[in-house]
């Protein structure tokens, strides 16, 4: 009874089993490597040797969130099966498509309202960021089902909390795009890299 508990439970979250201790080191090893590398790339282009210094365009946001993601699903594959290495490139498609298409959204929604003089203002920008994100997650949710099951033969990967958690990083680097005056005090361009590569260690050990 137990094991088919177990088995209903594994199938209705999407899991080919749960995620190991292994998985989650890999994971997060993978993630870290994914941060680091495009980070140290960035601060030699930008001529820097502090990472807190970085200055982030809409282009080192979209690959930033990219490299741990690639880089955590990479490394939690080593010494998988293949059906655990299938349930990991799905849940990056869905973690990557969570992070860009909600910061496309958004980047695409301030443009507009910097670029149209009745709502270039604060609350404007703050009504676009709010609607840009629930219509980019659910889109993303939408699009990342699509690609992995077309055929709709398993559950729907459904948004969760964590997900909304993770959005985070779209709210606060769009905050630093649009150059809020909060963002300037509170440098929240420093916690971009840690969320980036929570997105990262979640794809990454996932099965």
């Amino acid at each position: 009874m137990n094991d088919i508990s177990t088995t209903q439970i594994l199938r209705r979250n999407r899991q080919t089993r749960k995620s190991t201790s292994q998985d989650k080191l890999k994971a997060a090893v993978g993630s870290f490597a994914g941060v680091v590398i495009p980070m140290a790339i960035m601060m030699k282009k930008q001529g820097i040797k502090n990472p807190h210094k970085l200055k982030y365009n809409l282009g080192d946001m979209l690959i930033l969130s990219g490299t741990p993601i690639l880089g955590g699903v990479t490394a939690g594959m080593i010494g998988n099966d293949k059906e655990a290495n299938s349930a990991k490139a799905k849940e990056g498609v869905f973690q990557f498509l969570n992070a860009a298409i909600p910061t496309w959204l958004t980047g695409a929604a301030i443009r507009l309202c910097e670029t149209t003089p009745k709502i270039n203002n604060i609350p404007a920008k703050i009504a676009s960021i709010a609607s840009s994100l629930l219509i980019g997650m659910h889109g993303a949710a939408s699009v990342s089902n699509l690609i992995c099951d077309p055929k709709d033969k398993n559950p729907d990967r459904k948004l969760n909390l964590k997900d909304s958690l993770a959005n985070l990083d779209d709210m606060l680097g769009v905050l630093v795009l649009a150059k809020f005056p909060m963002a300037d005090k509170l440098h929240l361009e420093k916690a971009l890299p840690f969320i980036y590569s929570y997105c990262g260690y979640r794809a990454g050990k996932s099965n």
